[in-house]
């Protein structure tokens, strides 16, 4: 693109930010010990196979780890669990005093609305961050509503909005739209 003018990065964060998402964590788990790491640039890519998307900055210590796994665990997280997302997203030991059990490719955080086992994961560069592609192996869901992301703050929905919300929105509209 000649001609344009460069995008102000604090401008595109901020432009970014409109964009609510759900809140996730991924863990692997490698020979020094469980990673995690708090990623909202996650979803679904495809039912057939079942393959989701994640982008982990290059720079963080999920990325290292991810390059050398054979898969990693998606724990959604709550609406309850913004602690849990910015202990994640810090650095230090991030699994002290998290209740989690074992998964197949890493810990699966207790408290999370679902769980993604993912396996062989395909990484691509993306600039500053690495596209994740890997296949949904098994899951599990739970009851509860998401924590959401939006405008650099974790948004609280009480539950009678949720419910109003899910039980007047038409199921599955975007696998159906006629695009």
């Amino acid at each position: 693109m000649t001609g344009t003018a460069p995008i102000d990065p604090d401008r595109f964060r901020q432009a970014l930010g409109h964009f609510a998402s759900g809140v996730t964590v991924l863990t692997t788990t490698t020979a020094d010990g469980p990673v995690g790491a708090t990623v909202s640039a996650f979803c679904s890519l495809s039912l057939d196979p079942p393959l989701v998307l994640a982008c982990v900055g290059r720079g963080r210590s999920m990325h290292r780890a991810l390059r050398a796994a054979r898969g990693f665990t998606v724990s959604i997280l709550a609406a309850d669990q913004g602690p849990l997302a910015r202990a994640f997203a810090r650095p230090g030991d991030r699994f002290a005093g998290v209740a989690h059990s074992p998964g197949r490719h890493g810990p699966v955080l207790d408290g999370a609305i679902a769980h993604l086992e993912c396996a062989r994961p395909e990484i691509r560069r993306g600039g500053d961050h690495v596209v994740v592609v890997a296949e949904v192996e098994a899951l599990a869901t739970g009851g509860g509503e998401p924590l959401l992301y939006a405008h650099g703050a974790f948004l609280d929905l009480p539950g009678p909005d949720w419910e109003r919300a899910t039980a007047s929105a038409p199921q599955e509209w975007l696998l159906s739209a006629p695009w």
